[in-house]
């Protein structure tokens, strides 16, 4: 039974390597030539044309590529808007901080005038006394 089991995959894989293998070499020189007898010009709407023709040739892995690249533009584009009103309300509220700071830096001072005169009236007091 075991040997039966064995039999079957590697048959099996067999099959599907010789129906999934590339082309004989001569075939391939034929019909697949990579450099054309006459070079074609090249152009914005020639290499537009070659970038669908290979995405096409890729089938299902040429239709990942391009709803990948659309997720990551969208996601992209998402993320630098919500980044801009992030910013936007950063800046808003550093403003809003800065006042708060100013006015209680003002009290600080305020405070430290009033003990340096209270230390004096002590000094001056405990001389008189």
């Amino acid at each position: 039974m075991k040997m039966i089991k064995v039999s079957l995959i590697t048959f099996g894989l067999l099959v599907g390597t010789l129906a999934f293998s590339e082309p004989p070499i001569h075939e391939m020189t034929t019909t697949n030539n990579p450099h054309p007898a006459h070079p074609s010009t090249s152009s914005t709407q020639t290499a537009v044309d070659d970038v669908i023709t290979i995405l096409l040739d890729q089938g299902f892995a040429g239709a990942i590529i391009v709803i990948l690249f659309v997720w990551t533009y969208r996601t992209d584009k998402y993320n630098r808007a919500s980044q801009k009103e992030n910013f936007d309300k950063f800046v808003a509220v550093s403003a809003e901080c800065s006042g708060h700071m100013a006015s209680v830096s003002a009290r600080l001072e305020n405070i430290e005038r009033e003990l340096e005169g209270m230390k004096q009236l002590e000094i001056l007091n405990v001389r008189k006394g």
